[in-house]
């Protein structure tokens, strides 16, 4: 123990300092204001423009494609914002508020650089007192397919990242990092975000990189780099390590780990940090909740209530739940949906007899977790008055649904719910049930 490094102090920014730009993905201008918060306050993300605040920790992360996104208060989502929360590591700020007027951080160049550049010309403040960091007491080991995610015990945060990629020099490569004793400023900051040229068209039908161009991204071609050269030569692999940083910052915590990831992405570095979250006693709880009590469900937990499989199965996750009361739910849109093959080619759409299909399932969770006896019961849709269709639904869309429940008999129950996206209401309802066994259900037909 006599070699533990010192802990690491709290620290803030010595002044406020704002920026704008456009959004990778949405293409929309955000205005960003970063403002100092005093000690024990931790990271805090406001949405200004909804009057919303939006938690940083990994079980606020709501999607993982080509980016992290948080959900908070009121629907109202981020997006992008790993390069910025990799900065706030990197640079060892533990305390800060950032305000955003859109929802998604502006991609700037592409890497941390500009970020960290605005933080040293605003001055890095030291505070008063220590913060004892997340230590990994035992191994934790990840394994999804050739994706490999480990985090041992170390004093300071260690990282080692491989990439493998079916590119000319980027088949195999490899970065170790360490917190503690290298620089982030000129390990890591200037490495960029990348995308090879086949993927622009398919980005595009996803409704992604809206903002994009070849200012604020690497885009690697079948003859070599169309924007080079690398400011790197393992650029790709120090990006990686960027984004694992980023991702790692929502624990809101300085991590003590030495961390290593085999071909990972966003959506497995945020497993991770679950995983890490757990171990330390601070992640969601995973018994079953005693009725009245908030919840979060998980998909396998929605399947043990809902009877639909793929693919009408439309509810991803529950993040709150007050069995007979009130019920919030996210369906994640992706690309791949089976209805986009044909409504519309060309102009992917989700049908909104499907929002409301959602809508309904969301509700039925909080029905079906409220009524003993449930287990093997089906709800029956038995009406839908008032539906009014304000937007559509689109690739890359996180739809929330909120939906309270109005009366319960037994058998039948109806419900009122709006389903949000981007923290403005794109669908609304009244929804009327039956609870039925599957012998009633045919009897009925």
């Amino acid at each position: 123990m006599g070699n533990e490094p010192t802990l690491p102090h709290q620290k803030t920014i010595a002044r406020p300092f704002d920026f704008e730009g456009v959004g990778l993905h949405t293409g929309k201008k955000c205005r960003v204001k970063v403002s100092p918060l005093p000690e024990d306050s931790g990271l805090k993300f406001f949405r200004s423009d909804l009057n919303a605040e939006i938690p940083v920790t990994p079980e606020a992360v709501s999607s993982t494609q080509r980016g992290t996104a948080l959900t908070g208060e009121k629907g109202a989502v981020i997006h992008t914002v790993e390069h910025f929360l990799a900065t706030v590591q990197g640079l060892g700020v533990t305390n800060l508020k950032i305000e955003m007027d859109a929802e998604e951080m502006p991609i700037m160049d592409g890497s941390a650089a500009p970020f960290c550049q605005m933080f040293k010309e605003s001055g890095i403040a030291q505070q008063a007192k220590s913060l004892e960091p997340l230590r990994i007491t035992s191994t934790i080991e990840l394994q999804f397919g050739e994706t490999l995610l480990k985090a041992e015990p170390a004093q300071g945060l260690e990282l080692d990242v491989v990439t493998s990629f079916p590119y000319p020099g980027l088949e195999n490569q490899k970065k170790t990092f360490s917190l503690l004793n290298q620089s982030f400023e000129t390990e890591l900051a200037s490495a960029r975000t990348f995308c090879f040229e086949e993927e622009v068209e398919q980005l595009r039908r996803q409704g992604l990189i809206k903002g994009g161009n070849l200012d604020c991204a690497i885009v690697m071609g079948k003859k070599g780099i169309l924007n080079g050269p690398f400011r790197y030569e393992d650029e790709i692999v120090r990006h990686k390590t960027l984004d694992l940083l980023g991702d790692l910052t929502l624990l809101n915590r300085p991590l003590w780990a030495k961390v290593t990831v085999k071909k990972a992405g966003h959506r497995y570095h945020v497993e991770l940090a679950k995983a890490i979250l757990k171990q330390a006693g601070k992640g969601q709880e995973t018994a079953k909740p005693a009725l009245g009590e908030k919840a979060m469900l998980d998909i396998l937990e929605i399947q043990k209530t809902l009877p639909h499989r793929y693919p009408f199965l439309l509810v991803d996750r529950i993040l709150e739940l007050e069995p007979n009361k009130r019920v919030v739910g996210i369906k994640n849109v992706s690309v791949n949906e089976p209805f986009f093959e044909g409504h519309f080619p060309g102009h992917p759409v989700m049908p909104g007899v499907l929002i409301i299909e959602a809508m309904a399932q969301v509700g039925g969770i909080a029905l079906l977790k409220a009524t003993e006896g449930s287990e093997g019961k089906i709800m029956y849709l038995a009406g839908v008055d008032n539906a009014r269709f304000r937007r559509p639904a689109l690739p890359g869309d996180q739809i929330r649904f909120e939906v309270e429940i109005l009366s319960n008999r037994g058998k039948a129950a109806k419900f009122t719910g709006k389903a949000y996206i981007d923290g403005k209401v794109a669908v609304e309802a009244d929804i009327m049930c039956m609870m039925m066994s599957k012998n009633e259900g045919k009897d009925q037909e």
